[in-house]
């Protein structure tokens, strides 16, 4: 059984709210604070590549007029991190958070030498 609240009955679980910026989970009263800590932390990292590799910082969904359930924001919250964060090998399709992941796992990946090699390119050096 679930733990007993008060009264001897069981509690809820606790609402979890995706981050649309990390993909992890955050409690109802914090997931705004997190938000804001994760807009600095992903600002603080584009900064440090090269120009031609930052992104923007991605937009929050919009939930529109209407008040969308925990779920529905949760998926929206997902996709736009998949969309707009995660980089995909072009090799595997296997998806990273950030290129420094994706060179540091092209690296091993075979789909991905198989293709630089029919390209007639080497590898990029780090």
């Amino acid at each position: 059984g679930g733990r007993a609240g008060a009264g001897g009955t069981p509690k809820a679980a606790p609402k979890m709210y995706v981050c649309y910026l990390c993909g992890k989970e955050y409690g109802s009263k914090s997931i705004s604070i997190h938000e804001a800590q994760c807009v600095k932390k992903f600002e603080d990292q584009q900064a440090a590549l090269p120009r031609e590799e930052r992104k923007r910082v991605p937009s929050r969904p919009c939930l529109g007029e209407s008040a969308a359930s925990l779920e529905e924001r949760n998926t929206m919250a997902k996709q736009a991190y998949e969309e707009q964060v995660m980089v995909a090998c072009a090799g595997c399709g296997r998806t990273f958070n950030g290129q420094d992941r994706v060179d540091m796992h092209m690296k091993g990946c075979d789909a991905a030498k198989e293709l630089i090699q029919a390209a007639g390119g080497g590898m990029r050096e780090c």
